[in-house]
This record gives C-alpha cells, structure tokens and sequence, in this order.
C-alpha cells in the first residue's frame, strides 16, 4: 500500500526547494520504463500497483535503443522541499507542462490520516491520473489538459 498523498500547485515561487534533477522517462510497457537523470540511465521493473519491484543501471547506448519502443515520454524536474524531507515536488515539461504535483510520503497510516496539508498546497490529485507518471503517460495531449483544468479551475 502506497503511503503517499499528492496536491497540485500553481507555482515553486517562494518555496524552500532543492536544485532541480531532470528525469527523462520512457514507458516502454506497463511493467516497464526507462529513465535518465544526471546522466544516469536506469531500467525499472514495475509491478501491478505501478511499484518499482527492480532498479538496474544500463548504458546510454541501450536507453537510447529502449526509448525507441516507447509509447510515451515524460519529462520533468524533481525537487525536494527542504523544510520537510517527506516532501518532493514534480514540475512537468513538454506536453505535460502546466503540472506541479507535490507528493507527500508517509511512514504510516496514521501518519498519512492526520496530515494537515501545507497552506500553500492546492487541490489534493491523489486519486486522479495526474497522479501517477504512469497513468499521466497514457493521457491525449487533450484529455491531460481536461484533466488539469479540473483541478486548476478550482484554485
């Protein structure tokens, strides 16, 4: 069981953020995806609830011949909010651009079930397809952006 709740955000402005590392991921299939990050290139293995069940370093040379088989690609910065180690925030590039997803990781469920969000949290998308990566990758360039603009809207 995933211990995490995510929110969208408008904007990183005046948060205590990390440098940034770019990931560039491609998904292969539904158990499969490739990433780089810092000129580290990674295939991961995923389970049925979209887990990474298995990390493995690979070449460039074979991430480039991977990404070719791709159905989708994502691209985004990742950041840490230096005032609470259990929050990372995603700020999404290329067709996904728009999307600032913060997600929060819980040691348990009682932690999670009495977390008051940050004031300057937005929507909670935990349930949504914004989401997950991989359910962001399986979205029309169009359904991405009814998706946003439901929650978007409501700020």
């Amino acid at each position: 069981m995933r211990l995490t709740k995510r929110f969208i955000i408008q904007s990183l402005n005046n948060l205590n953020v990390s440098r940034p590392i770019r990931y560039e991921r491609y998904y292969i299939n539904d158990k499969l995806r490739i990433q780089s990050k810092d000129k580290i290139y990674e295939k991961e293995f995923l389970n049925k609830e979209n887990i990474v069940i298995k990390k493995v370093n690979i070449s460039e040379d074979e991430f480039n011949k991977l990404k070719k088989d791709a159905y989708a690609k994502i691209i985004r910065d990742s950041y840490l909010y230096l005032d609470d180690n259990r929050i990372s925030i995603k700020k999404y590039l290329g067709q996904y651009k728009g999307l600032i997803r913060v997600e929060v990781k819980f040691h348990s469920l009682d932690e999670m079930n009495n977390y008051r969000k940050e004031s300057w949290m937005e929507t909670e998308i935990t349930n949504s397809p914004l989401a997950f990566d991989k359910y962001l990758s399986r979205l029309s360039k169009q359904e991405f952006l009814l998706e946003l603009n439901k929650y978007i809207s409501k700020l």
